[in-house]
């Protein structure tokens, strides 16, 4: 066996292996779906009583015994208009008319192993569950992401596929590509830009562009931006996945971020790289802002530790250290380690995804960080659209039922 036939061995291997979890998972069907959930857990997340949600739908819709009566993602999504025209929850969507535009969190960092997918899917999944209409996009060319969402990057996405046909799309046909990129997935609130490694033809597009310096009607750094505005009527939240480098895909998304997030976990090799992310977008900042006369203008930034354990003395030590030094860019909620993470992930599923036959204790610690990290993130993204303070669900109103 030659070289190249060994790796393309291990190739075919390893992405057997994960064709395989999901099927394995998911059978049946043998391809990636969704389980129902409690009535329990997305009273929990939405912030009401567990009765209201119950009688927000007719009675033959809600299966088994309370606390474990189930629904489908499609009953939730009925019971949440019933709920907030009932004015017993506040309506998740934006509304344009009050100026809410469609709001884009970049997870982003150099260190790769950061947890950044990880966290990027889960915000994905929590705010699909919260009411909101989610467009997720993949510009990491290893595709974990689209991975997560049951596709293949190597197999099932080519160039047509992913951003790259955007950046290859035909003068005067913007919209036709844009909307085809927006798959569906599994998730009925979640659609998704795959990613594939043609990717790296799109970054070369773009390096190309952008040592041209010719007048574009479209800059260079502006095309995730465009593409967005395209589509931003079919949703209210854009979670974009970047690679852990420096590279011309992240800067079209840090142009088109409403916020970053840039996760790290609380150990000093880790910090010391996001230090080095910090310092890249400082000078890039700063040399966009003499050359083009404005700057990236983010309403948030936030620091999200990540497999965090706060009995690790030195983790501990850090995390105080960093809050102390930086205040509210660092979140001061971080996504727990737990070992619930990686049983999940061996089906490629999320912690909303997962449901746990044992030890149902550590899953419920896993999934509240989980919650408590995305409901930071959309507590930031509710100020920024102007609503109230921020803090907390948006319409907890299960006291005045």
């Amino acid at each position: 066996m030659s070289q190249s036939e060994a790796f393309r061995h291990v190739a075919q291997v390893l992405r057997e292996a994960q064709r395989s979890a999901i099927e394995i998972e998911n059978a049946p069907e043998r391809r990636k779906r969704l389980r129902d959930f409690s009535v329990a857990e997305i009273a929990s997340l939405w912030g009401v009583a567990p009765r209201l949600l119950r009688q927000a739908l007719p009675r033959q819709e809600v299966r088994g015994i309370a606390p474990r009566a189930r629904l489908t993602f499609g009953e939730l999504q009925q019971a949440r208009r019933q709920l907030e025209a009932q004015g017993k929850l506040i309506s998740t969507r934006r509304d344009p008319a009050s100026g809410e535009a469609l709001a884009t969190v970049v997870f982003t960092n150099f260190k790769g192993g950061s947890a950044k997918t990880t966290s990027s899917v889960h915000f994905a999944q929590y705010m699909a569950l919260a009411g909101y209409r989610v467009l997720m996009v993949d510009l990491d060319s290893q595709g974990s992401a689209s991975a997560q969402f049951g596709f293949q990057p190597g197999l099932d996405v080519g160039a047509e596929g992913c951003f790259t046909a955007w950046l290859n799309r035909p003068a005067g046909s913007a919209a036709e590509p844009a909307v085809r990129l927006c798959r569906p997935t599994y998730w009925p609130a979640i659609d998704l830009v795959p990613a594939s490694p043609a990717l790296g033809e799109g970054e070369e597009i773009l390096a190309r562009r952008a040592g041209q310096g010719v007048e574009e009607e479209i800059l260079y750094f502006d095309e995730l931006k465009a593409f967005l505005s395209t589509v931003q009527d079919r949703y209210d939240i854009a979670v974009v996945d970047t690679r852990p480098d420096v590279n011309m895909l992240m800067s079209t998304a840090l142009h088109a971020a409403t916020g970053i997030i840039v996760p790290s976990r609380a150990t000093m090799t880790d910090l010391a790289s996001t230090g080095e992310f910090f310092a890249h977008l400082s000078d890039y900042t700063a040399e966009f802002q003499a050359a083009f006369g404005h700057g990236l203008d983010f309403a948030f930034s936030h620091i999200l530790l990540t497999a965090f354990d706060p009995t690790d003395r030195s983790q501990d030590a850090l995390a105080q250290l960093i809050r102390e030094r930086f205040g509210s860019l660092v979140l001061r909620e971080a996504f727990l380690h737990s070992r619930i993470v990686g049983t999940a992930g061996f089906g490629k599923e999320t912690l909303y995804e997962y449901e746990p036959s044992t030890d149902r204790a550590a899953y419920n610690r896993a999934i509240a960080s989980a919650n408590a990290v995305n409901r930071a993130i959309e507590a930031a993204i509710l100020r920024h659209w102007g609503r109230a303070s921020g803090e907390g669900r948006p319409g907890r109103k299960e006291q005045q039922a």
